[in-house]
């Protein structure tokens, strides 16, 4: 039986540069965050935050004494076992020419029927699939190429309500949905992540208002850590952040 962890994440004193590159991608990165707490993660694009995650991932090598889930340096963590521990979830995840349901469970054995469904459900997909032809079993193009942006998106995200894993990481994943479709999927999340740990990393301050914790990196660096309120009480990074999209808001309403 594979070992489950927690989800406590502790990342302390972590520098990194790409093999062969002399610049710094990250610098002095420490974060703690329990599990039963959600982590926001924000910046501009090449700030570090999906770096971060694959790290975590160990998709580059790490170096020894710097991340540790349950107090465990993930270098002594088997690789499997790690991944399994971790259910990532991104912008670009791969959607397969097979049905839905496969798409959704990822060819996994041991999931029942009502568990498939009412994953697509939290999903806020559900009612699309249940308009095709074939419902859940419908056949669905080469990289979802049948679907609109949106729907790609939330059939990737049923996946997360599906997994059992005790870390659930999304990067950039509510990019394509619509603002009443991404708040409810968000409740539903909040739902879901109520005893794990939970990452969510975005450039919308819509999808990260409520974590626990929000740390604000910047060129490798977090410059700011804190909740909205606090962080919004500072008028640093985040400020700037909350009024370009608050003004783009207004905007898009008049």
């Amino acid at each position: 039986m594979k070992k489950v962890y927690h989800g406590n994440i502790e990342i302390k004193d972590l520098t990194f540069n790409y093999p062969d590159h002399i610049e710094t991608v990250l610098n002095n990165i420490n974060v703690t965050v329990n599990k039963g707490e959600t982590l926001g993660i924000i910046g501009t694009i090449g700030s570090g935050k999906t770096t971060l995650m694959n790290l975590l991932l160990r998709l580059y090598p790490v170096q020894n004494g710097k991340i540790f889930i349950d107090g465990e340096d993930i270098n002594n963590i088997p690789l499997k076992i790690l991944r399994d521990n971790i259910c990532y979830i991104t912008q670009d995840n791969f959607l397969f020419s097979t049905t839905f349901r496969e798409n959704v469970k990822l060819f996994k054995d041991g999931f029942g029927e009502e568990e498939i469904k009412e994953s697509t459900r939290n999903a806020m997909i559900y009612d699309d699939i249940e308009k095709m032809q074939n419902g859940i079993d419908t056949i669905i193009g080469e990289r979802g190429g049948d679907l609109s942006g949106g729907q790609k998106q939330r059939v990737v995200i049923s996946r997360a309500f599906l997994n059992k894993s005790n870390i659930v990481i999304f990067d950039d994943t509510f990019s394509a949905l619509d603002n009443r479709t991404e708040q409810m999927v968000l409740n539903n999340v909040k739902k879901l992540v109520k005893d794990k740990t939970c990452i969510i990393i975005s450039n919308r301050i819509s999808d990260i208002k409520d974590a626990n914790k929000i740390i604000v990196l910047d060129a490798g660096n977090i410059i700011e850590t804190g909740t909205h309120e606090t962080l919004l009480q500072e008028k640093g990074k985040y400020y700037e952040f909350y009024k370009q999209q608050s003004a783009k808001s207004e905007m898009a309403l008049n």
